[in-house]
């Protein structure tokens, strides 16, 4: 009867510590949320920022938002169950385009899964998303997580080329040209006023083109001022797939 006892109380604590190791928590949004999240520390500082800006300036231009989760450890999980539930929980893609992606890497597992919203299952197959994950794979061998992706989200771009165009992209063609065509006629109005005053032409208009010059420099710099946040409400149907390297 004992050893009985004893056979039911390993067993249940052989199950009781799987389950805790199966456990992942998927960490609460930020309340501005960024295509990178390196979660490992795998990326340099350079690294994010080059590859947030690149995402971000994606997303302005179709809509899409690509998030890249990277995690030291699985602990048990389904890449393509949590990746799937990171993109639900934290709402990924934009509200009834459902155009969310979500990039899972996990490090100590060396497991990648690419998870796609209902509205990029169309386009993006499981069939393109294993191709995609075959050909970073040799990339994430060598441990250079960067390159890896840069060129698996350079892929997606080929895929989804033409696809969830912002409609206002015209306008702001259009208000750029305006702005640039208001600018050269003020300068040559400046230029033709001051000349009859006599006054140091080319004094004021170094100033003047100072000015414009460095007002551009700060709203360079100050860029992603206008991004407000990935997270839309976009859903997740599993559509995806995974492999490890």
């Amino acid at each position: 009867m004992k050893k009985i006892i004893q056979s039911i109380l390993i067993i249940l604590i052989y199950f009781c510590s799987n389950l805790i190791q199966g456990q992942f928590y998927i960490p609460i949004a930020p309340k501005k949320i960024y295509p990178i999240q390196d979660y490992a520390g795998v990326l340099s500082k350079i690294e994010i920022d080059k590859l947030n800006q690149k995402l971000i300036s994606y997303s302005k231009i179709t809509s899409t938002e690509i998030l890249v989760s990277i995690i030291q450890d699985l602990h048990g999980e389904d890449p393509n169950l949590l990746a799937s539930q990171w993109g639900e929980k934290w709402k990924i893609g934009k509200f009834h385009k459902n155009n969310g992606i979500i990039i899972l890497l996990s490090i100590h597992d060396r497991k990648i899964s690419i998870q796609n919203g209902y509205g990029i299952e169309p386009y993006i197959t499981d069939f393109l998303t294993k191709k995609i994950i075959k050909n970073i794979k040799p990339i994430l061998k060598n441990n250079l997580y960067y390159q890896a992706i840069d060129n698996g989200t350079k892929e997606i771009f080929k895929i989804l080329k033409n696809k969830y165009k912002k409609k206002q992209n015209k306008k702001n063609i259009f208000t750029w040209n305006f702005n640039i065509s208001i600018f050269f006629i003020m300068f040559l109005l400046f230029y033709l006023f001051f000349i009859k005053k006599k006054t140091n032409v080319s004094l004021l208009n170094t100033l003047f083109l100072t000015n414009f010059l460095f007002r551009n420099q700060n709203s360079y710099h100050n860029q992603d001022e206008d991004f407000d946040s990935f997270g839309g409400g976009g859903n997740f149907g599993g559509g995806g797939s995974s492999s490890s390297w």
